[in-house]
């Protein structure tokens, strides 16, 4: 890390870090409404890029960024004097408090190591910042036989009264994945357990005792969940209390119970599939928690305590169940702390639950996190995301539903652009990525900046998408390229019968899986679409699958097993691969890729290139050095989206 920093770009961020008072009044007067902002106002990353509060709910920290450059911010809440630290082009993943004084960053690095199976990957570093001395150590890099590499993140615990860091790495010989925990100032660990090159991951208690944890064997293909018995502190026993046998839909340790002495473990497969159970040193599955469909779930712990406390379903926003009474009264208290703002969720905690982060967004505001004292009625703005874009210039999502052509009911969101009558309307269709995955109705950029110059944007969760139960995502597998595609085109369809759309100005555009749907909706899909923009885009199902084989060391991996439920029988993958059907393409086609994807490789997009100028085919191809598939590089973000602004312009012009 460095400590150096442009003044400039700290004297942008202060003016909007640590602000108190209401948002900006709307003018209701057409002179007075704000000219059209650039494109970076959308394109470039959030002001908040990771936020936590300290332990004893007295600090903030926040990673931010200074053009490609991520800064630290950290400061007292009670004195609202922002301090800076810089850090450089890193890739940011994780920020929390090790205790009251350190920060713990968790960055990664694309590259290769030759001990590690596969191509180039994403590989995860975690550091611990004295935010007085400005001192870094990284967690492993004095531990010997060990990369100063963290598997599966890390957390903060807290042994006989001192907080710690807990995370594991592999050592070298034997590939053992090992669990440590280290003092936020000093740079060699204590080793709490060593597990197997099996072991998938640990759950802690509170003060670090390895409560359970479990392994998968890739060859036998046995799940296996440990308990221990041992005395915290002293020993450790562990005992397998649960096995199975199952290729791809392994069970999932989740974390600590209601009691804090079971764990909970999600289920997948036969009889108990979609559920989640508390399991025991007896090894007797509780009755299942009655959270709903386990697609749509996602599990709460307390902060403090580690226990299971409730979960969330996320539909077109974020909802909260509790168990915990206190934090039922604190989800109640919502909407009379936020007033007006339409989605509102948790963005962090103190030790004490009442001291937390809210984040907030409307029609008129997109994005802005709060801190929150129930203990005392304090509320006070932290920080706010897009301080350029004016309000009316957010258009707000609005949920469509549609029947696709088989019947099937496909929900999505559509944004109309500001300032327009919607009819007849110049069209940008936006798949998202996954494809088990899904879009929500909060404040999405690209959705914005395509809106906001001139588009109607639909957003499609199709079959396959996640969020709509175990029943609708399945119903995308095998249907890569058939009726996952379709139903894009079944919502086009749809804009066009209600007379919002011109059916001969539509464009798609999309990244990774949407990636792949763009390419797919200008060869398998024709007459629709004037153009496709690709980014990160799959082009060719069978090098997607040795690539996989590569990087998970078998062609029988659950990555791979996944991946082929989606794609469907091998005999067709030709069939529905861009790259093997690029004589079909029947619109300009602009792809764009980073050098530094990991997920889905630049020769992808290299493949579909060159099939298409030997098929003769209109064909742009822009690459960005060292960006990666989340497009976490700012610059290349903004000029990724500029060139993708003028190729609709050129070939689906919203005038």
């Amino acid at each position: 890390m460095t400590s150096e920093l442009d003044r400039r770009g700290l004297l942008r961020l202060s003016a909007a870090v640590a602000t108190t008072g209401l948002l900006p009044a709307i003018s209701a007067r057409a002179d007075d409404l704000a000219p059209l902002p650039p494109v970076e106002a959308y394109a470039a990353p959030p002001l908040v890029d990771q936020i936590a509060v300290s332990p004893d709910g007295k600090r903030i920290a926040m990673i931010s960024q200074s053009g490609d450059d991520k800064v630290l911010i950290h400061f007292t809440i009670a004195e609202n004097k922002p301090n800076y630290i810089g850090i450089g082009p890193a890739k940011i993943r994780d920020l929390f408090w090790g205790d009251n004084e350190h920060v713990v960053i968790t960055n990664s690095r694309t590259t290769i190591i030759k001990e590690f199976v596969g191509y180039k990957q994403e590989f995860f570093f975690v550091r611990s910042v004295n935010l007085k001395t400005r001192d870094v150590l990284t967690l492993f890099s004095k531990e010997d036989g060990f990369y100063d590499i963290v598997v599966g993140g890390a957390q903060r615990i807290k042994v006989d009264g001192e907080y710690r860091v807990a995370a594991s790495g592999y050592r070298m010989g034997p590939p053992n994945l090992c669990l440590f925990s280290f003092a936020p100032d000093k740079p060699r660990g204590h080793l709490v357990m060593e597990g197997t090159n099996d072991t998938q991951n640990f759950v802690l208690t509170p003060d670090g005792f390895p409560i359970a944890y479990a392994t998968f064997n890739n060859i036998s293909k046995a799940w296996r969940l440990y308990y221990n018995t041992g005395i915290p502190g002293k020993t450790n026993r562990f005992t397998c209390i649960y096995e199975t046998v199952e290729p791809l839909n392994m069970p999932v340790l989740e974390g600590l119970g209601r009691d804090g002495q079971s764990v909970v473990v999600y289920f997948s497969k036969d009889e108990l599939k979609g559920e989640y159970h508390e399991i025991g040193a007896d090894g007797v599955l509780q009755p299942a928690l009655e959270v709903g469909d386990a697609k749509s779930t996602n599990l709460l712990f307390h902060p403090t305590t580690g226990r299971l406390i409730g979960y969330s379903h996320s539909d077109d926003w974020i909802t909260y169940t509790y168990f915990d009474p206190l934090m039922k009264k604190l989800t109640a208290l919502l909407p009379q702390v936020m007033g007006q703002k339409s989605r509102i969720r948790f963005a962090g905690f103190a030790e004490d639950p009442r001291q937390m982060i809210l984040y907030g967004e409307s029609a008129t505001d997109a994005g802005t996190y709060y801190f929150v004292d129930a203990t005392t009625g304090h509320v006070s703005v932290l920080a706010r995301n897009y301080t350029h874009l004016p309000p009316e210039w957010l258009s707000e999502k609005q949920p469509i539903a549609y029947k696709a052509a088989d019947g099937l009911d496909i929900h999505g969101y559509l944004t109309l652009p500001p300032r327009k009558v919607a009819k007849s309307l110049p069209l940008v269709v936006l798949p998202h990525g996954g494809p088990e995955a899904r879009d929500y109705g909060g404040f999405d950029w690209q959705s914005q900046v395509l809106a906001s110059r001139g588009y109607a944007v639909l957003q499609p969760n199709f079959r396959g998408s996640s969020g709509y139960g175990s029943a609708f995502a399945e119903a995308g597998y095998g249907e890569w390229g058939k009726k996952m595609q379709t139903d894009l085109s079944d919502g086009v369809r749809h804009l066009v019968k209600l007379g919002l759309v011109d059916p001969k100005r539509v464009a798609i555009l999309g990244a990774s899986y949407g990636g792949y749907a763009a390419l797919a909706g200008a060869t398998l899909d024709p007459g629709i679409y004037n153009c496709a923009v690709s980014i990160a885009g799959v082009s060719d199902a069978r090098s997607l699958i040795d690539f996989e084989v590569s990087n998970s060391a078998g062609f029988d991996s659950p990555r791979v097993l996944a991946l082929k439920q989606y794609l469907g029988d091998a005999k067709f993958y030709n069939d529905i691969s861009p790259a093997r059907q690029a004589d079909k393409a029947y619109c300009p086609i602009l792809l764009v890729h980073g050098t530094d994807d990991t997920v889905v490789p630049i020769s992808q997009s290299r493949k579909m290139e060159s099939a298409l100028k030997a098929a003769g085919k209109p064909v742009e191809f822009v690459t960005y050095k060292g960006q990666d598939h989340w497009e976490t590089v700012g610059s290349a973000r903004i000029d990724m989206m500029k060139a993708a602004l003028a190729f609709l312009e050129k070939y689906n012009p919203a005038g």
